[in-house]
């Protein structure tokens, strides 16, 4: 049985449920002030406005090009982790200082700098910029200074001097040592300082500095782009600790009293230091709060929430109970006099004779808390992640909010429609020990508003380069259609930052309000030693076009049956996903998006259903399998810690065949769904049809939602039924109603009916998306080079896109293998192998032959498709009807 913390006094107690009623209104801002604030106000929306502009402009250094360090230099530069001299000079090749290595090496490991009231060192005054990160790395006996009371932060330092600070800062960091693979030897050994062997040892496994024609040069000045090279190595070493980060907790749910405590301990499953600050969120702060050192408080109101954990890349979320209070009868007057306070406590909460008692009644706890949500006061501005669009922008301006912005202390929401998401940056006045940060969305799914499934917040001292603080969650399903508020708070360790940026992404339409910003001054004390995940490319945001090549080619992966040809893995998937060369080399992207599909023989039950579902999203297979070849491909181009792409991902609705009077019992039904009007009439099968499509998609959207791929993004849903069924009762409305459950959740919806199905030319008015046209080249019969043009001239005709079909025959059949190649040169000739978006049929894993064939015909299909993709397929000519090349 779990101990609760009743050790914890009853100052402390109160001034934590102070908290909790403060966090839940925020005392309002006096729109009045003086001429001089209003000026203040202005040069400091310019100066903030100019730092956001400057800060998501690419930097281009002009005398990097031929450096061997160009990509570490662009890459770090793009996360202001470095900078250069000027506006577009870096000077690769002068030294660089022992205090900018500080700044450096602080920023790529994740060490928050904090201010400091004495000067350990005479050349690094505490108003020198550099003072917070060489204080911070002295601390952590990373850096150490000279006896003379001097740092030396102006002088350069050399190669063993850099070894010795990089050791010292993978134990600061808990990053293990890699293991010796072979004994590390160097022709200028004799010239390494005894103090500095082992490191160089260290650090030579580790990959982060190696020498040079054998040798490692331990007395060579380390120049700005040696230093560069091996800040970005030690950066992706954060981040693949980031993503390796698995974290332990001393409890699975948290169940506390009202008005009592209990703490949530984080611990590394191997017993080591935690290589990050943990990171705490609550979603129900108006119930309670939970500190920066994990401890719940409960308020005196009982309910459920959830505390997300945030640890690196990983993030776990539990649940909170909070019960009544038991109440016993006081035996002492001091405990008499504790439950009048308690009591007193629960009043606060209650009814109000008027707002204006409110204020006065939390003022006083405001100020013991020593807490102020400073963001009324401070510069808000809100960008979209992705691109903005024209048409968006004008429809959100329906929905202004308040006039103080995102930030205001009002009762009204400001609306956000789609371009993937929101983030909204304040500037504070000053730097500040943040605490908490909060802000309030609302779901009603029947106007089309959702709540985003998470907020995220990010940390800057500059505004320039930002650290990675965690998120918070909720449990509010997407199809809630009850109106529903809440309030999402993710609690900082208490670290200095005087800009604060909070992410959440749009599908539809958010509705938010009352962003805050909860700290005190800096010099109130501030934690020691906060450790973030180092920033990641926010001119680059992972879930956006930049980051994914948008819908053009989609490969259909057919899964669930047939043994291993619908088994994929992420060895099938890696050449499906990347282009790989004979000679093993990842050159670029293959088919940006796969269509995962059952065949067409599953039957139309809720258990078949719901076993392709677990087939698709088993651990080694399917979805799975494909999120891991996206991350060996994003490894295999070196984009993997720092842009890597995401897999356009469309998964298929089966289809309620309407011949079907058995397709199981649903949730909350009593009886098993049938399908077919005979017997219940058209209305009710097309209800039941509804019910289970609903059904389906809910748990579609349920498992994708819980499986967090990193490296997929869930482009769409694909109407598996290739014709428009007539016979099927309120077909047309059917598909229609399914288009709009789709697009309500910001995802495409795709078709692709045979060549000569019926309602083919209805595809938009049907509500679809896009539409490629099935050619059925591969029958026994043979297909006319007047066949495959049939084909094109009905995708033109109907504004469709095309699918490019293969299968096995076309590896030991001539008149195949000429067909594949005759319907590539038609669509060039034509001119659709460009400003298309196109799918691919090979059957299952056909394609996957090519690839691993030695026979140059057979690999040139692989080769030749890759061409046609990227508008390099230069064949003109049809081929001969009976030589195969």
């Amino acid at each position: 049985m779990r101990k609760r913390h009743h050790a914890y006094s009853s100052r402390f107690v109160a001034a934590c449920l102070a908290l909790v009623m403060l966090l839940t209104v925020a005392a309002p801002i006096s729109a009045e002030g003086t001429a001089e604030q209003t000026g203040q106000e202005e040069v400091q929306t310019e100066e903030v406005e100019a730092q956001a502009v400057a800060s998501e402009q690419p930097i281009v250094f002009k005398d990097v090009e031929n450096s061997y360090a160009k990509e570490a230099i662009n890459r770090l530069a793009s996360l202001s982790l470095i900078s250069g001299v000027g506006e577009d000079q870096f000077y690769p090749q002068n030294p660089i200082s022992r205090q900018d290595v500080a700044v450096l090496l602080s920023k790529v490991i994740g060490m928050q700098p904090k201010s400091t009231d004495e000067a350990l060192y005479e050349d690094v005054p505490l108003d020198s910029p550099y003072a917070p990160y060489v204080y911070t790395l002295t601390e952590l006996e990373v850096l150490k200074g000279r006896p003379d009371n001097q740092l030396g932060g102006a002088d350069p330092l050399t190669r063993q001097e850099l070894a010795v600070i990089l050791t010292r800062l993978m134990k600061a960091g808990s990053i293990k040592p890699a293991p010796a693979s072979s004994t590390v030897t160097y022709e200028d050994a004799e010239e390494i300082a005894d103090y500095a062997k082992d490191a160089i040892v260290t650090v030579t496994n580790q990959r982060w500095m190696t020498g040079a024609s054998s040798s490692f040069r331990p007395l060579g000045i380390v120049t700005r782009a040696e230093a560069a090279v091996i800040a970005e190595r030690v950066l992706d070493a954060r981040y693949q600790q980031a993503e390796n980060a698995k974290f332990a907790l001393n409890t699975d749910r948290l169940n506390v009293m009202a008005g009592s405590s209990e703490r949530l301990v984080v611990k590394s499953q191997d017993g080591e230091k935690l290589p990050f600050t943990p990171v705490f969120a609550f979603d129900r702060p108006e119930l309670g709060a939970i500190m920066p050192d994990g401890t719940f408080v409960a308020g005196p109101t009982v309910g459920t929430g959830n505390v997300t954990v945030t640890l690196g890349f990983h993030t776990v979320t539990i649940p909170v109970q909070i019960t009544q209070a038991a109440v016993s009868a006081p035996d002492e007057p001091q405990e008499k006099e504790e439950q009048q306070k308690s009591e007193a406590a629960t009043e606060v909460t209650g009814t109000r004779e008027s707002e204006e008692e409110q204020a006065t009644e939390e003022a006083a706890p405001a100020e013991e808390a020593g807490l102020v949500n400073i963001a009324p006061e401070s510069f808000t501005s809100v960008k979209t992640v992705g691109p903005a669009d024209n048409y968006f922008s004008e429809v959100e301006k329906q929905y202004p909010g308040p006039v103080g912005g995102l930030s205001a202390v009002s009762e009204e929401w400001t609306g956000f429609n789609r371009q993937y998401g929101r983030k909204a940056t304040v500037a504070l006045p000053e730097g500040k020990a943040v605490e908490r940060v909060t802000l309030t969305f609302q779901q009603r799914k029947t106007s089309g508003i959702t709540l985003p499934p998470s907020m995220e917040v990010e940390v800057s001292q500059d505004g320039k380069s930002w650290s990675y603080a965690g998120k918070a969650l909720h449990d509010v399903p997407a199809s809630e259609e009850k109106m529903v508020t809440r309030t999402l708070a993710v609690t900082l360790p208490e670290l200095e930052a005087r800009y604060v940026r909070v992410t959440f992404p749009v599908k539809v339409f958010v509705f938010a309000r009352q962003l805050e910003v909860w700290a005190k001054d800096a010099a109130a004390g501030s934690a020691d030693g906060v450790v973030l995940l180092p920033p990641l490319n926010l001119t680059q945001p992972i879930d956006n076009e930049q980051t994914r090549r948008p819908v053009e080619n989609m490969l259909l992966a057919y899964t669930g049956m047939h043994d291993d040809l619908g088994t994929w893995t992420q060895e099938d998937f890696l050449p499906m996903v990347g282009y790989l060369t004979q000679d093993g080399y990842m050159r670029d992207q293959m088919f940006d998006t796969v269509l995962l599909l059952p065949y067409q023989t599953m039957p139309a039950t809720r258990n078949s259903w719901n076993s392709y579902l677990n087939d698709l999203f088993r651990m080694g297979r399917q979805l799975d399998a494909l999120n891991s070849a996206m991350r060996e491909y994003n490894r295999l181009r070196g984009t993997l810690y720092s842009t890597p792409t995401k897999e356009n991902v469309v998964l298929a609705i089966p289809y309620p065949n309407a011949n079907q009077k058995d397709f199981g019992v649903l949730p909350g039904e009593t009886k098993s769904l049938s399908f077919n009007p005979a017997g219940i009439g058209e209305q009710m099968a097309f209800e039941n049809r509804k019910k289970a499509v609903e059904w389906y998609f809910d748990e579609l959207q349920k498992r994708w939602n819980k499986a967090g791929y990193s490296y997929l993004h869930l482009d769409g849903i694909y109407w598996f039924h290739e014709l428009i069924e007539d016979s099927a009762p309120k077909e047309r409305e059917l598909i229609r109603s399914t288009a709009s459950m789709v697009h309500d959740e910001a995802l495409r919806f795709y078709w692709i009916p045979y060549f000569g199905a019926p309602g083919v030319e209805e595809w938009k008015s049907l509500y679809f998306d896009r539409a490629f046209l099935q050619p059925n080249y591969y029958s026994d019969k043979p297909v006319t080079i007047e066949r495959i043009e049939g084909v094109l001239d009905a995708v033109q005709k109907y504004g469709m896109d095309i699918e490019i079909e293969g299968d096995h025959k076309m590896y030991n059949d001539p008149k195949f293998y000429q067909l594949y190649y005759n319907q590539l040169t038609a669509t060039h000739k034509a001119g659709m192998d460009k400003n298309n978006v196109h799918a691919y049929y090979y059957g299952s894993k056909t394609l996957l032959n090519a690839v691993r064939s030695k026979d140059e015909a057979i690999r040139a299909i692989y080769d030749d498709t890759y061409k046609w993709m990227r508008g390099r397929y230069d064949r003109v000519e049809f081929m001969d009807d009976n030589v195969m090349p």
